[in-house]
C-alpha cells in the first residue's frame, strides 16, 4: 500500500516571533502616534525558567504575567530549556479557540499535573510540535489530557521533524482525515511512556498513532486501545521504525486493513500483548518491505476476515517465547500456538481493565499457560510497573521465569498465624486455637488450603469457620484438620477456631502446627507456616472437658 503525505509549503512563525515583531513595530512611533505605555514587569513568570499557567482561558492577551497567563501564552513566552506548569489550584479543560498550540524550534517541558485537559473542540489540532528554520525541538509533555482535536495529520498531537516524549498522557476522542488521529510523527523521534491512546478515529490511516517519513517510535508501558481507522486501527507506520515494549494493543479496529499494527518498516515487539483487534487482518500485518521481530509476547485472540492474528507468517521474525495464533506460524524457541478460545480460558482475561498501574491490561490467569513460560532479559517491571520476573515455585520455567506478554502475575503472599486461649493446661483441659489465614496480596490466591496438624497429645473436639469447608478427624481422635478456603482476594482475612482436649499427662508440651498453600506464586514462603506450643502441667484438670 503506498502513501503520499502532503506537506505545507511553508512553516508558520512561532507566536514568540510574531509577538517580538509586533513589539518592534510599536517602537517606531512618530509625532502623530501616542507613545506606548511602559509594560509592568513581572518577575515571577519565567523565573528559573518556569512559566505557570494560571487560567483555563484561550488565547489570552498575548502576555504571560502574574495576572493572566494562558497555556498558549506560556508556550510562546518560554525559551529553550524552560518548563511550563499549571497553578496548583487550576483544574479542568482548556477550550482552544485560536487553533493548535504550537511549539516551534525550542525544547520545553509541559507538565499538566494530571489535572488539565487541552480540548480542541473539533476545530483544530490540539498541540503541534514542529521544527521550522531553527533548532530541532526536544519537547516533553507529561500528565496532560489531549482531546477532541481534528486535522488531516495528527488530530490530537503532531510531531514534525522533532523529538517528542509523552509521559503519562491521555490522548482521546481525536480525529484525522489522513493519518494519526491520536498522534502523528513525521521525520522525528517519539517516545510514548505510561500513556493511554484511546478512542481516536482516522478516516484513512493510524487511528491511534501514525508514524511516517522515517520516524522512529518507542511505545513503553502504554495502552493503545479502542482506536479505529481504515487501516492501522492501533498503529500504522510507513518507512519507519516502531518498537513496542511492555504495552497492550487491544480492541482497535480497521474497516479495510489491519486492526492492531500495520507497518511498511521495522516493527519490534517485546513483552507486549496484541489482542482483540479486528479488521481484514486482526492483529499485525506487514506491507511489502516490512519486517518484524516479536519476543515474549502474546499475539492472539484477534479477529480478521482474511487473517486473525498475522497477515504474514512470523517465521524467522519470532524472537521466541511467544503465544501466537495459528496463522502466525511461529518458529522461535519456546513459541506456542494458541486459539482464541484457549487464550481467554487458560491464558488471560478477555476484559481490558484497570489491574493496577497507570494503564489498563489483560490480567493473566495465575498458573495459566503464559506464567513463567517467557524470557525477558534486562526487564525489571511489567506494563503496570509491577516487579518482573516473579518466579512461581510451583511451575517449571521455560526461560528466566518471566511471564509472556505485558502482564506479570505478582502472586499472593499467603500468611498463617495462631493464638491460643491458654498458655498452660493439665490433662483433660480443653484448648481453643485461633488459626488466621491472610492474603497480603497483591493478587488473588486461588484454591487456598490450610492444614492444621494436631499434637499427638490432644484429641479433636470441633472446628468453626465463616467460609470454606472443614475436613477433620472424628471427635475424640487426633490427626489433621484441613480447611479449604477457595479463592482469597487481596487483603482477605479469615479465622478458624479449633477446639481440642488435652490427653497427655505430666510435665511436657503440646505443639499445634499449621501451614497454608494456594495455586499462586507466593513471594514470601517464610510466613506460610506457624506453630504454637502450650505447657502441660502435672496432674489433671478437666475443667474445660465438658461437651460444648
Amino acid at each position: 500500500m503506498s502513501r503520499h503525505v502532503p506537506r505545507p509549503s511553508s512553516r508558520p512563525s512561532s507566536l514568540l516571533v510574531s509577538a517580538l515583531l509586533a513589539a518592534l513595530a510599536g517602537c517606531q512611533g512618530d509625532a502623530t502616534t501616542a507613545p506606548r505605555a511602559t509594560p509592568t514587569l513581572h518577575f515571577t513568570q519565567g523565573a528559573n525558567g518556569v512559566w505557570t499557567v494560571n487560567t483555563l482561558a484561550d488565547p489570552g492577551d498575548g502576555t504571560c504575567d502574574d495576572t493572566e497567563c494562558t497555556f498558549r501564552e506560556a508556550v510562546a513566552s518560554a525559551s529553550n530549556g524552560h518548563s511550563i506548569v499549571f497553578a496548583a489550584s487550576l483544574q479542568g479543560e482548556i477550550l482552544l479557540t485560536a487553533g493548535a498550540v504550537g511549539i516551534s524550534s525550542k525544547s520545553v517541558t509541559v507538565d499538566g499535573g494530571g489535572r488539565i485537559a487541552v480540548n480542541a473542540q473539533g476545530l483544530s489540532r490540539a498541540i503541534d510540535v514542529v521544527s521550522s528554520s531553527g533548532p530541532v525541538p526536544d519537547v516533553t509533555i507529561k500528565r496532560l489530557t489531549v482531546k477532541n482535536g481534528f486535522e488531516n495529520l495528527g488530530g490530537g498531537i503532531r510531531a514534525d521533524r522533532a523529538t517528542l516524549t509523552l509521559d503519562s498522557v491521555l490522548v482521546t476522542a481525536n480525529r484525522a482525515a489522513i493519518s494519526g488521529a491520536g498522534v502523528e510523527l513525521d521525520e522525528g523521534n517519539m517516545t510514548i511512556r505510561n500513556s493511554t491512546i484511546t478512542g481516536n478515529t482516522s478516516a484513512s490511516l493510524g487511528g491511534g498513532i501514525g508514524v511516517n517519513l522515517g520516524g522512529t517510535l518507542s511505545v513503553i508501558g502504554s495502552e493503545i486501545s479502542g482506536n479505529s481507522a481504515a487501516n492501522g486501527g492501533g498503529i500504522e507506520a510507513f518507512s519507519s521504525t516502531v518498537t513496542i515494549s511492555r504495552s497492550t494493543i487491544s480492541s482497535n479496529a480497521a474497516t479495510v486493513g489491519t486492526g492492531g499494527v500495520f507497518s511498511r518498516g521495522t516493527v519490534v515487539v517485546r513483552s507486549s500483548t496484541i489482542t482483540r483487534n479486528t479488521g481484514m487482518v486482526g492483529g499485525l500485518n506487514l506491507d511489502v518491505g516490512g519486517t518484524a521481530n516479536i519476543a515474549n509476547s502474546i499475539l492472539a485472540g484477534n479477529t480478521g476476515t482474511n487473517a486473525n492474528d498475522c497477515g504474514v507468517a512470523m517465521g524467522a521474525g519470532s524472537g521466541g517465547h511467544n503465544l501466537m495464533g495459528t496463522d502466525c506460524a511461529p518458529a522461535g524457541t519456546g513459541d506456542r500456538v494458541v486459539t482464541a478460545a484457549t487464550l481467554f480460558a487458560e491464558v488471560m482475561e478477555s476484559a481490558l481493565k484497570n489491574n493496577g498501574g497507570p494503564t489498563k491490561t489483560h490480567a493473566l490467569f495465575p498458573r495459566g499457560q503464559a506464567v513463567d513460560q517467557g524470557d525477558c532479559p534486562g526487564e525489571t517491571v511489567d506494563q503496570r510497573g509491577a516487579k518482573r520476573p516473579v518466579d512461581d515455585s510451583g511451575i517449571t520455567n521455560a526461560g528466566n521465569g518471566c511471564d509472556i506478554g505485558a502482564y506479570e502475575v505478582q502472586g499472593g503472599d499467603l500468611m498463617v498465624s495462631q493464638t491460643v486461649d491458654k498458655t498452660s493446661v493439665k490433662q483433660g483441659d480443653q484448648l481453643t486455637y485461633s488459626v488466621r489465614v491472610q492474603n497480603l496480596g497483591p493478587q488473588t490466591a486461588p484454591n487456598v488450603v490450610l492444614t492444621d496438624a494436631l499434637s499427638s497429645g490432644v484429641t479433636f473436639v470441633s472446628a468453626r469457620v465463616n467460609r470454606g469447608t472443614i475436613t477433620a478427624p472424628p471427635r475424640g481422635e487426633t490427626g489433621t484438620v484441613t480447611w479449604a478456603l477457595g479463592d482469597m482476594t487481596d487483603q482477605a482475612n479469615e479465622v478458624a477456631e479449633i477446639k481440642v482436649t488435652v490427653t497427655v499427662r505430666g510435665k511436657t508440651t503440646i505443639t499445634n502446627s499449621a501451614a497454608v498453600t494456594g495455586d499462586v506464586a507466593d513471594p514470601n514462603a517464610a510466613n506460610n507456616s506457624a506453630a504454637i506450643t502450650v505447657s502441660v502441667a502435672s496432674g489433671s484438670g478437666g475443667g474445660g472437658g465438658k461437651k460444648p
